[in-house]
């Protein structure tokens, strides 16, 4: 995968939402009347958009080389490009919407012409919007439909259909679709690009990368999983955020201390220790897990103050060896990808003295104390690291006065190629 994460939807998500929005709109939207002179004679045109509108992820035959050519060269532009720049124009149009545009059909609008005559004609006929989807600087997707056609109609007059129902149609496609913003996912610590959108014939899906690896970039995959609602993680990704939440741990200090009465005098030790030089691997397994790798060292004193005045002091420096690994697995909880401590690696404690050997009366006292209580605390520190991976949120809907969102349900996690695949399905409901 050449990106950070995608996040997308299969395009029967699209259209239940679209029809759950259509039931709910209808007939306050996707109908209407306007009238409409003919060299003098008053006509009254109405439409009604009799069936939900249908998402078809497909680019629309208007992007192609041989339509934008045709409207780059005919009528008041003909002939005013050479061949070499106007390849370059092409093709900077293609680019400038290849993978963000898609259609919205209409299959059944009925289209009324009234002169008042006592005769209307009536007909049926399929609109299509052209839609491109867009990334705000706020990272928010939107919809834009650009264009709206029709075959020739066979008893209604073109006329009535370009110069009402087509521009009426596109004008309430703006007004229902503009409710309708796509918020960019979000990782808690992370920066991430402007999303970019990848529309392709059987689902729609946002791009993301980590910010310091720029905006992604074509090409994309052709090969997605086939669950209703996915988000896919890649290495680098997982690999951060699980930096970003252990981050934490870096710098943070232990202290232990005690005495002890012996028959010459009180024995005391104190030490301190910090977790320093917090290192995560990602282990890309059926399901990945994390591991994060700590050093943990630090310095203390311990001697016996004397019954009869004074005191034997030593001084020393300590370390825990191996280094201590703690394993997370990841796993859903709601629409969180969280990761969880689930195993911390053995290790012991190593006391090396400075200068003057500690008291032996009181050695092993002090390094037994020492290793139970570095060993419980640093254990303990470490199985209880848990951190949030993602939070899917849901997507608000939002034309007055229907207000809805879709949630994703049900995710489940499994490797999909060279990413972490998070696979589910979403609802829709009223807020």
């Amino acid at each position: 995968m050449n990106c950070d994460l995608m996040v997308g939807a299969k395009v029967d998500v699209v259209n239940t939402t679209s029809k759950e929005v259509y039931e709910q709109l209808y007939p306050q939207y996707f109908t209407g009347s306007q009238p409409f002179d003919v060299e003098g004679t008053m006509f009254t045109v109405s439409w009604d958009v009799k069936e939900a509108p249908v998402f078809d992820l497909t680019p629309p035959p208007s992007l192609s080389e041989a339509a934008l050519r045709a409207h780059l060269t005919e009528g008041p532009a003909a002939g005013r490009m050479a061949e070499g720049e106007l390849a370059e124009h092409v093709a900077a149009l293609r680019a400038s919407l290849d993978g963000s545009t898609f259609q919205v059909r209409l299959d059944q609008v009925h289209i009324k012409v009234d002169s008042g005559d006592g005769s209307p004609v009536e007909e049926d006929v399929a609109v299509t919007v052209d839609v491109q989807a867009s990334t705000s600087d706020t990272g928010l997707f939107s919809l834009n439909p650009f264009k709206a056609t029709s075959e020739a109609p066979s008893k209604v007059d073109r006329i009535f259909l370009d110069k009402v129902v087509l521009p009426n149609v596109l004008d309430e496609a703006r007004k229902v679709l503009s409710g309708i913003t796509l918020p960019a996912p979000q990782i808690p610590g992370l920066a991430l690009s402007t999303p970019v959108p990848v529309i392709q014939p059987q689902q729609a899906v946002a791009a993301l990368n980590l910010a310091e690896h720029g905006t992604p970039q074509p090409p994309f995959p052709d090969s997605w999983p086939q669950s209703p609602f996915f988000a896919l993680l890649g290495r680098d990704a997982v690999e951060r955020i699980a930096q970003v939440a252990t981050a934490y741990l870096e710098g943070k200090p232990f202290h232990a201390g005690d005495t002890k009465n012996i028959v010459i005098g009180t024995a005391y030790y104190k030490a301190d220790i910090t977790i320093h030089n917090v290192r995560c691997e990602v282990v890309w397994d059926d399901v990945p897990t994390v591991r994060v790798r700590t050093a943990v060292s630090g310095s203390g004193s311990a001697g016996i103050n004397w019954v009869v005045g004074g005191s034997t002091d030593a001084f020393f420096d300590l370390y825990l060896e191996p280094d201590p690994t703690v394993t997370l697995t990841l796993a859903m909880s709601g629409t969180t990808l969280k990761a969880t401590a689930v195993d911390v690696s053995s290790f012991g404690l190593k006391l090396v003295p400075r200068g003057s050997d500690i008291v032996s009366t009181i050695v092993s006292w002090v390094v037994d104390a020492l290793s139970s209580t570095f060993g419980g605390i640093v254990g303990s520190a470490l199985r209880g690291v848990e951190f949030a991976v993602g939070d899917f949120p849901a997507i608000p809907i939002d034309v007055d006065p229907v207000h809805l969102e879709v949630t994703p349900t049900g995710l489940s996690l499994a490797r999909f190629g060279d990413a972490l695949a998070l696979q589910g399905d979403v609802t829709v409901s009223k807020r």
